[in-house]
């Protein structure tokens, strides 16, 4: 949903803010009846609560109405923070090591495409369609990470940023806002030579960093074969520091002196143990509130545990659970359908419950070759099918932000690039915020930062660069398209370059320790452009590009 239904509802011609301006008891129909209000809605149809179960005439019932949006979105993000920190985050760093990758290229591949799976999956539903908000929605997600979720990160956990990597990741975002923010500008429209470029910043960001990570593998190899001074030891351990993810797997033991009794021997105990973590210690011990937050959060948690593969290779044996491994090959597959194709039937049944009629044997196929006491061979490999399970449950919970965002810039009437400045571009990288601030306090926050350069330009690629290439090589027959960045979006281009500016001498004159200061500059500096762009919705001030 999100980005992608968002952008294509904006070119229909009964926008669903237009609501404000019908009679009180023409409302309720509207929303109902009007295709963008219904597709910007997901699980939960706020925009009927509002309008059709609550008098919003009467000011305090319609503070109350907000007030209950307020108080399920704290309870979204609560679930999003602890899909991440639970599952996304065990996940992603056991698919890191498989893959021998460092935290830098972690960050800048499967955690960025992780962040951006939502913007990718909606993007492709919308057939990559160009939205004259484009500009605007990606220089915004550029700004709010490269500031804000890049401040938490270093307020969350200080750390030290090697000067290539970020020499290397801060050019590639300059570039690519620099390129999208000169060709926007050109009169004369976009032609090829202008959109196809666009479109391969991040391929080669990718390459770059994936590149950089074998030169630096090539030289431990080199200076492990011929080490023979105290200098060339520091270099090593040095190099070896930065190549390495610290994962340290624990050893599974297959051999025959493990198997004892039957092979589905303390099967139940073992389920149970794997899905029921409840820390009776702490709610012994624990304060009235404390008691109550720990028997709220445990059936949610419990759900989780059901829903999302995690396989931990700092635990023993893998955390392997026999009952708890089958149920998730069935569940998470049906689930993901659930998401992506929750309206789509095949020979009249619908298309997730057809997927759990596909997944039904394989469950019992697992449990008729698995023993509860032996991690089987394969239980590594579910870590990709969580990966997938954990992005598209995030995917889930940004949804249901996103649905709630919109209702609330629909019912205070704001214009439309406000709210894509704001309120959607929190919605669309809640994920990316929940994320980076997890991973930094398990240990990783380099990932999370080198994250915050490659998720804006993968959002750009997406979102702006695709769109413009097959724009001009497909669909359109002029020579040029025409585009423009609108004033909301050259103000927030402005922004986005200055604050790279200060992302820089930050680093310079730090030497690269990514101190708290440095965070707590960045994220005023957001704060500051928030108060600027309250000012232009009121016409306090105005925009850059507009003539006084």
């Amino acid at each position: 949903m999100a980005y992608g239904i968002w952008m294509r509802s904006l070119h229909q011609a009964d926008a669903c803010n237009k609501v404000n301006h019908l009679p009180e008891p023409q409302r309720c129909q509207y929303v109902k009846e009007t295709a963008d209000c219904m597709d910007n809605m997901y699980l939960i149809n706020y925009l009927t609560w509002h309008y059709c179960h609550v008098d919003s005439r009467n000011k305090f019932n319609a503070f109350w109405s907000m007030l209950a949006m307020a108080v399920v979105a704290t309870y979204i993000f609560w679930m999003m923070q602890k899909s991440v920190r639970a599952y996304f985050c065990p996940t992603l760093k056991v698919l890191a090591d498989t893959f021998s990758m460092n935290e830098n290229v972690a960050g800048v591949t499967l955690l960025t495409i992780a962040n951006g799976s939502s913007d990718l999956f909606t993007a492709i539903a919308g057939m990559l369609v160009f939205s004259k908000w484009g500009f605007l929605m990606s220089m915004a997600q550029t700004l709010f990470q490269q500031t804000f979720v890049a401040g938490l990160v270093m307020l969350t956990r200080p750390f030290h940023v090697e000067p290539g990597y970020f020499l290397r990741d801060f050019g590639f975002l300059f570039l690519n806002t620099t390129f999208m923010d000169f060709i926007h500008k050109r009169e004369s429209g976009i032609t090829k030579l202008g959109a196809i470029p666009g479109a391969l910043i991040y391929l080669a960001h990718v390459l770059v960093a994936v590149m950089d990570q074998r030169l630096l593998e090539a030289r431990v190899h080199q200076l492990q074969k011929t080490e023979n001074s105290e200098l060339q030891a520091e270099q090593l351990e040095e190099l070896m520091r930065q190549a390495d993810l610290g994962v340290h797997r624990e050893k599974i033991d297959r051999s025959a002196a493990r198997r004892r009794g039957g092979a589905n021997r303390q099967l139940l105990q073992q389920f149970w143990a794997s899905i029921f973590r409840f820390d009776k210690d702490q709610f012994r011990r624990g304060s009235l509130f404390v008691r109550f937050y720990l028997l709220i959060k445990e059936p949610m948690e419990m759900l989780l545990r059901l829903l999302v593969p995690v396989v931990d290779v700092e635990k023993p044996d893998y955390g392997w659970s026999k009952l708890l491994c089958c149920l998730q090959f069935i569940i998470a597959p049906t689930y993901i359908f659930f998401i992506l194709l929750k309206d789509v039937s095949l020979l009249g049944t619908a298309a997730y419950i057809m997927t759990f009629y596909v997944m039904l044997p394989l469950g019992c196929l697992i449990f008729w070759r698995t023993r509860t006491d032996t991690t089987p061979k394969f239980f590594r490999f579910t870590a990709i099918l969580g990966f997938i399970s954990v992005i598209f449950l995030i995917f889930f919970l940004t949804s249901e932000v996103m649905a709630m965002f919109f209702t609330i810039g629909t019912i205070w009437h704001m214009s439309q690039s406000f709210v894509m400045a704001t309120a959607i571009c929190w919605g669309l990288n809640a994920g990316d915020l929940v994320a980076g601030i997890a991973l930094a306090r398990q240990g990783f926050p380099r990932m999370a930062f080198a994250a915050t350069f490659s998720s804006p330009v993968f959002g750009t690629f997406v979102n702006l660069a695709l769109p413009l290439a097959l724009e001009t090589t497909v669909r359109s027959v002029a020579n040029a398209f025409p585009v423009e960045e609108g004033s909301f979006g050259e103000t927030v281009c402005i922004f986005v370059e200055v604050s790279l500016v200060i992302s820089l001498m930050s680093a310079l004159t730090t030497n690269f320790q990514m101190r708290r200061a440095c965070g707590m500059l960045l994220v005023a500096y957001y704060l500051f452009f928030l108060a600027v762009l309250v000012l232009l919705e009121t016409d306090v001030i105005h925009a850059y590009g507009v003539d006084i």
